[in-house]
Parts: structure tokens; C-alpha cells; sequence
């Protein structure tokens, strides 16, 4: 239970421990009167009263005009009813304006560019936290928090998206792409043991030309082997399975030399 309390500097004075003395609200009693008198400790300051209510609530109500702080009634209630030499424990309310700040996660933003290579990023713009700047008013008892409440919330800084751009060119040795195999590579010539010098799509085995397997790369299919150059899958073989091609030479020596390779193959758009 609160009130407003406001008491005078004339009529506060500090108990003293040693003699069981305190101030009173109100001026001394006569030994043949009717009041008793209670101790009215104010966030531990003790204050003597001399009274005739009967209530905790009705003394309060008869010293109002010497309150100004809101408070609380601790070790009583209103209707506790009221003795001789009564200690009253009261703590005074007080409201607290806090502000704090928070930061804001900034976000990021992709975007596609085919001025970049694929799988290439870029950050065009750095991306930068926000700040939120929160007051907040808190009642407080001691050293309780008897409530809070958010009075105003504003953005005092914006936060900055980041950019990204995300490359989608697919480009190699000036051909553009659209998708990459690792594949193991072997020279041969269409006149290799098993081989008549015609392909399986009938065409002449010659320089340009790969054997595949159709389940991996489609018969017909335009491609870019690094240090080989612009093929077409046209031929096929019984040892072809899986990521395994044969590139074709028009000469044995060019086919050693070749030999077998891990390489990357580039299927053109």
C-alpha cells in the first residue's frame, strides 16, 4: 500500500540508541493523557509519534500532511491495529528514468552479377550495426524493482546492409559454361586396337572428338577440356564408364603424350 509523505525538518530528529529517545511528528504528551506512543522507521530513520488512533491506516491518514515521498508498509498493514511502543518499518517508493542502447543486426543482401565468375563473391558495401536507444522508468523500493516500463523507444542510428554480389558468369579460357565434370582423361586415335576409325555416332574419329559415357554426358554434347581444347562427345566405348572420357589424336604421338589425366571438363552452353 503507497501513500505521499511529507515530513518536516523541524519535527525530525534521530533516535538515539543508547537512550531509546526519537522525534515526534507531533508535539510532546502530557503523562496523563491519552496517547501512546509508536516509532515510525522511514527506510531505517526512526521517527516517534504520539497518537490516540486505534489503526496503522489511521495514523497514517493523521500524519499525511507530513508525507511527500510514496511509500510502503513493510512489517504491517492498515488494519494492524496499533500499541504502545509499536515499530512501523516504512520504505519509500522512488521512480528511476533509465536509458540504455542496444545494437541492431544489420542484414545481408546477395545479389547476382554475371560480371563476376561463378562461385567469385565480391562485398560492394560493408555492413554496419544500428543502434536502439530505450528509456525505461523503474519504481523502486530499496533496493527492490517494484515495476518498469518502457516510456519511448527510437532508432538513434540505422543500421547498413552489407552487399554481396555473387558471381553467375561461367567463363574459362574466354568459354562460357554451364557445367563443370572432373573426369579421367585418356589420349587415343581411331585407329587404336578395337577402333575402325568411325565413331558410335558415325561420324570420322578424329582430332575434337571424346568417347563418353552417354549416361554422364549425352552423345552430341559440346565441351572444353583444359589443354585439349573444344570437343563433341561422339564416340563411346566398353571400358568408358562413369567420369572416364578418351580424347581423340589424329597421331599416336599426340595421344601418348597426352597420356591419362585428372582434369576438369567444361560442358559449353
Amino acid at each position: 500500500m503507497t501513500k505521499r509523505l511529507r515530513v518536516m525538518a523541524i519535527v525530525v530528529f534521530i533516535l538515539a540508541m543508547c537512550t531509546g529517545t526519537a522525534s515526534a511528528f507531533s508535539p510532546e504528551s502530557s503523562a496523563d493523557d491519552n496517547n501512546m506512543p509508536v516509532i515510525i522507521n522511514i527506510d531505517g530513520v526512526p521517527r516517534m509519534v504520539s497518537t490516540e488512533e486505534a489503526t496503522v491506516g489511521e495514523l497514517m491518514a493523521s500524519i499525511d500532511e507530513f508525507i511527500e515521498a510514496d511509500y510502503k508498509l513493510e512489517n504491517v498493514s492498515e488494519t494492524t491495529a496499533l500499541c504502545s511502543n509499536m515499530i512501523i518499518n516504512v520504505a519509500t517508493i522512488t521512480e528511476n528514468i533509465i536509458t540504455k542502447t542496444d545494437a541492431i543486426p544489420f542484414t545481408v543482401e546477395y545479389r547476382e552479377t554475371d560480371a563476376l565468375d561463378y562461385g567469385v563473391e565480391r562485398v560492394v558495401q560493408e555492413g554496419s550495426e544500428g543502434v536502439l536507444e530505450t528509456t525505461i522508468k523503474e519504481t523502486v523500493s530499496k533496493d527492490e524493482v517494484l515495476s518498469s516500463e518502457v516510456v519511448e523507444e527510437k532508432i538513434v542510428k540505422e543500421p547498413v546492409t552489407k552487399i554481396i554480389e555473387k558471381g553467375t558468369a561461367r567463363n574459362i579460357d574466354g568459354y562460357t559454361y554451364k557445367d563443370a565434370i572432373n573426369v579421367r582423361a585418356t589420349g587415343y586415335t581411331g585407329f587404336d586396337a578395337g577402333c575402325n576409325g568411325i565413331t558410335a555416332s558415325g561420324t570420322v574419329a578424329k582430332k575434337g572428338v571424346i568417347a563418353v559415357d552417354p549416361r554422364v554426358i549425352p552423345l552430341g554434347t559440346k565441351v572444353y577440356v583444359p589443354g585439349y581444347g573444344v570437343a563433341v562427345a561422339e564416340d563411346t566405348g566398353g571400358a568408358i564408364k562413369g567420369n572416364k572420357i578418351d580424347l581423340c589424336y589424329n597421331t599416336k604421338s599426340e595421344a601418348f603424350s597426352w597420356g591419362v589425366r585428372n582434369v576438369t571438363l567444361y560442358v559449353l552452353d
